[in-house]
């Protein structure tokens, strides 16, 4: 019986035990921590968005350059896929109005101990936590420091999935690189990915808004717009509408120093339709009262729209809700990030994700050079690629 040791207990190396279990491997599983799963419980504290259920051809886009790789692993993989592996944990899930796809009833702690009960029950499955990874030699001997002291694992495969560089407090800190670089192994840079972005704000728009949403709303950069919500806060923006521009205003920010992002806070009214729905209220009540009664503009849009353009009167306030310009100084702390751009890069392995200057040893998940959005693409990324490794170790 084969064994493989993986390094790293978020949703990816969970995913690869139990797939390798089925495959009647041996799993040794490690992690930095005393409990598995941080990311997951994290990310699942606003809604779990376990994937997305259009069209694969459309899905696999949103992987941007790495778009034909993520297609042959997704077309292995599937969204559906998963949602039939989420039935086997004993979690029913639900397609929402935004084809996003969700949990029934169970929360992401409650999924979690679902799916590590089934792992513990097999007896080719052995776990250790408060193990943290350090480094590993060209000869695939591994260094951890569980506690103080130090402990040597060596196997003839090896998982790692460690994840990117952001949210650290769940151990997601990007420490791994160092090591992998010394052995030769290319990593292009970590970036913040889905993240939000730097605005200096008025005092009084501080004081009046604190992490306040704007919903229903369409956000365009480049000419490209994207219906969503964003959230407005004392550094500036952020929110899935947001993040879905996040890599276009990241690369421009970080390019020139500034981006603007302009917002449509009315997007299924034309600028036409506002202006005859405003001129029928009347002119003798406040702009922010004629505006919300009009329209709906509530407070925390109108306050922005004054932010933006303090002179916003009756007569031109059309053009300004069609066109809020918002121009945006800096990006978030990586820390902050959702997901982070950067990692292993596609060319320093094979067509299983193994590093082709370390046989034996595989890279899946967020550990990958690749950027997707939010939406459950990066969740179904990382299924998809430890679904690509064990296919490789069982062929």
């Amino acid at each position: 019986m084969k064994k493989v040791i993986i390094i790293g207990g978020g949703p990816a190396g969970l995913f690869s035990a139990y797939k390798l279990l089925q495959n009647n491997f041996k799993v040794d599983l490690y992690d930095h921590s005393s409990g598995l799963g941080k990311k997951f419980l994290v990310a699942g504290n606003g809604g779990l968005n376990l994937t997305h259920s259009e069209e694969i051809d459309e899905f696999v886009k949103k992987y941007g350059e790495n778009e034909s790789f993520f297609a042959s692993m997704i077309n292995e993989f599937t969204p559906n896929d998963l949602r039939s592996f989420c039935e086997e944990l004993g979690v029913e899930t639900f397609i929402g109005s935004s084809k996003r796809v969700f949990p029934e009833n169970l929360k992401a702690a409650e999924i979690l101990l679902n799916w590590i009960k089934i792992l513990k029950e097999n007896e080719n499955f052995s776990l250790h936590l408060n193990h943290k990874f350090t480094k590993i030699n060209s000869s695939k001997e591994i260094t951890l420091i569980h506690f103080e002291n130090e402990v040597k694992v060596q196997g003839e495969y090896v998982i790692f999935a460690m994840g990117g560089a952001s949210w650290k407090k769940t151990g997601s800190d990007g420490s791994w690189s160092d090591s992998f670089q010394k052995l030769g192994i290319e990593l292009s840079p970590f970036l913040p990915m889905n993240c939000g972005f730097e605005r200096s704000w008025s005092a009084f728009f501080i004081e009046k808004i604190n992490y306040s949403p704007l919903k229903n709303i369409e956000l365009k950069f480049n000419d490209k717009p994207i219906r969503g919500e964003a959230m407005l806060t004392p550094f500036g923006i952020e929110g899935g509408g947001v993040y879905a521009h996040s890599l276009a205003l990241r690369d421009q920010v970080i390019k020139t120093g500034e981006a603007t992002l302009f917002i449509d806070l009315k997007p299924n009214l034309t600028e036409a339709e506002i202006q005859t729905k405003i001129s029928h209220q009347n002119d003798k009540s406040s702009l922010s009262n004629q505006l919300r009664k009009a329209i709906g503009i509530d407070q925390v849009a109108f306050i922005l729209l004054k932010e933006i353009y303090p002179h916003i009167n009756r007569d031109n306030a059309s053009g300004s809700i069609k066109n809020v310009e918002i121009s945006l100084c800096g990006i978030r702390p990586i820390d902050e990030a959702i997901s982070t751009s950067g990692g292993v890069r596609f060319t320093e392995l094979n067509e299983f994700l193994e590093l082709k200057k370390l046989k034996g040893c595989y890279v899946i998940g967020e550990m990958l050079d690749f950027e997707a959005p939010t939406g459950g693409y990066l969740l179904q990324g990382c299924f998809s690629s430890a679904a690509r490794v064990v296919r490789g170790l069982s062929v």
